[in-house]
């Protein structure tokens, strides 16, 4: 399999979407009631393997171009892959029976597979946080000599408390990250990775290192563009 269709692929799995393979490529079903039904092809170009396009078919829906479904759609497929690729608009090809046809680039960026492996540490990190209960996860931080006001120590808190899935607990370490950031805590979490001192989260530590340190890195690039 093209290693740009198996992160896609991947990357909607994860996303709790369903996806099976087909020749040179990933299919996607979407269902919003029971005569409308969408399609959606990711596959790669016989004559140009290095590009990605995505064909979506859309029945059950008159005047398709102008409607609210095909916005639903083009911003359900951003949404599913956020992180890895951005899709163009989609662009109406032409009726087959009673659906319509659309197609658009599928734009991979430089280094999807990081997202992959992001996602892959969050369900360890979430398999981590099913073996704690909730008391032995405050002994813990407790252990690391953190007020109970401390952001980090509230950030570590939120995670456990708000993760009900890997995706989840994905969208919560990344917003707890942008706090500590703002709270100039972040050499506490430097300090807690370095040390490896939170064996029970140390995928979480390591989630928020990683994103802590892409946020000052995106800064970096503003600052000198500026």
């Amino acid at each position: 399999m093209d290693k740009k269709i198996e992160v896609i692929q991947t990357l909607l799995k994860y996303r709790n979407h369903e996806v099976k393979q087909i020749n040179r490529g990933c299919r996607l079903k979407l269902k919003f009631s029971h005569d409308q039904r969408c399609s959606v092809d990711f596959y790669v170009l016989l004559s140009a393997p290095d590009q990605i396009r995505v064909k979506v078919t859309i029945g059950g829906v008159k005047n398709i171009e102008n409607s609210s479904r095909l916005q639903q759609v083009q911003g359900l497929l951003e949404e599913a892959l956020r992180g890895a690729a951005v899709i163009e608009k989609l662009t109406f090809f032409g009726p087959r029976g009673s659906s319509s046809i659309f197609y658009a680039r599928v734009l991979m960026n430089k280094e999807p597979e990081v997202v992959l492996k992001r996602f892959q540490a969050a369900e360890r990190a979430f398999a981590q946080l099913q073996g704690l209960d909730s008391r032995k996860f405050r002994k813990n931080l407790d252990q690391l000599g953190l007020p109970r006001s401390s952001t980090v120590r509230l950030a570590l808190a939120r995670i456990f408390r708000e993760s009900i899935d890997a995706q989840e607990l994905l969208a919560t370490v990344d917003n707890e990250a942008q706090k500590i950031v703002h709270s100039e805590q972040w050499r506490t979490i430097k300090e807690i990775r370095s040390k490896n001192q939170l064996l029970a989260a140390n995928d979480i530590i390591d989630l928020l290192w990683e994103e802590i340190s892409r946020t000052f890195i995106e800064r970096a690039h503003q600052e000198l563009n500026e």
